[in-house]
């Protein structure tokens, strides 16, 4: 059975979904409930729903502010659908670009809701992967859509290679890195389908990822719309150019970071290059001709935290690629990150994604 998480401001509506969809036939059952989205936001960390259905407009935190949470903050591992009263094109639009499956409309089309239903059923199941996880007998989260790779396939190789190309601003070096990415989704997989298409949709959360390590906290909606991973087409020859150009865009929106940032640039660099070792405001001052008082408050106010903030949400990161791509036991991925006690990293990766490591990678 798949878990569903319904959200929704109108108490009749969540008891018309509860008892006018025939959920279980389709292989899915309702594991909660939420009025708003601040609400929703901890009930899938208690819960992790393989799909949560939410309303667009709610008090507190709406529909769209909770999947872009979700997508960007959390990397809740859920899918999602919208439920709207409104036929509202350019909500429908925003929705699709976070990767949302499916746009239901108030009042209730139970039919509909059956046909999708069937659907989400039949594409899940083709792309379950492994004994581990028929063994669970959930849905796959979208991050493990695919047999996780051993850390030198080739896979990883061109998704690295195209973070590199990003990172230093070469917009030749990001084509072929797009699509180099794209040919060896179709050797690993034996094609593209659903399951390229979920790891592909995983590499552009992680290029908006490597944008938005290094932005400061509190940067403008409209920045963050302006970044917003976009939505795979069907035709997976376009997918290529789609890659290169959401890519393209990340780079200058770093190459714009660096000349913002200037010598707190260069510390958040040091720190994402040499996060594993014990790190110190003073001996990264030393190097770069600074006073430490000085430079500890030239970096809170470029990145937005405070230099042992961005220390430890770095390693989170770097712990929780190594979650995604290995077989290693949350404790090799804490000292592997810097960590020498595994409860100290599983509180920081807690604190920056809301989810426990052992949770992360389990699904």
């Amino acid at each position: 059975m798949y878990t569903v998480l319904i959200v929704d401001d109108e108490p009749l509506v969540l008891e018309g979904l509860s008892f006018m969809v025939d959920w279980e036939s389709h292989g899915f059952r309702i594991c909660g409930e939420a009025c708003d989205g601040e609400e929703a936001l901890e009930r899938i960390k208690e819960l992790g729903p393989d799909l949560v259905v939410t309303d667009i407009s709610m008090p507190v935190m709406d529909g769209l502010q909770l999947i872009e949470h979700c997508t960007n903050v959390l990397h809740a591992p859920c899918r999602f659908v919208i439920l709207s009263g409104h036929d509202d094109f350019s909500a429908a639009h925003k929705a699709l670009s976070c990767g949302v499956l499916d746009y239901w409309l108030k009042p209730i089309d139970t039919m509909e809701i059956h046909a999708a239903l069937k659907e989400f059923r039949s594409r899940w199941s083709q792309s379950e992967a492994g004994d581990r996880t028929k063994q669970l007998g959930k849905a796959l989260p979208l991050e493990a859509a695919w047999t996780v790779p051993i850390a030198s396939d080739p896979l990883l190789d061109a998704e690295d290679r195209l973070l590199l190309a990003i990172q230093a601003g070469d917009r030749e070096g990001i084509g072929n890195a797009a699509e180099q990415l794209c040919h060896q989704l179709k050797l690993s997989f034996g094609g593209g389908g659903e399951i390229g298409k979920a790891y592909l949709s995983n590499v552009l959360l992680e290029v908006t990822w490597t944008v938005f390590e290094g932005e400061k906290q509190g940067s403008s909606a409209l920045d963050e719309q302006a970044l917003s991973p976009p939505c795979l087409p069907g035709m997976e020859e376009r997918w290529p150019e789609v890659l290169t150009a959401y890519a393209c865009k990340a780079a200058e929106r770093l190459a714009r970071q660096r000349s913002e940032s200037g010598p707190a640039w260069e510390v958040a660099q040091i720190i994402r290059e040499r996060y594993s070792e014990p790190l110190q405001l003073q001996t990264i001052a030393q190097m770069l001709h600074f006073q430490p008082a000085y430079l500890g408050q030239l970096f809170k106010k470029h990145i937005g935290m405070s230099f042992l903030d961005y220390v430890h949400r770095t390693r989170v990161e770097a712990g929780r690629k190594l979650l995604r791509r290995t077989d290693l036991k949350v404790a090799d991925v804490a000292r592997k990150v810097g960590y020498e006690d595994p409860e100290h990293f599983a509180a920081k990766f807690k604190h920056w994604t809301g989810m426990t490591p052992s949770h992360y990678k389990n699904g």
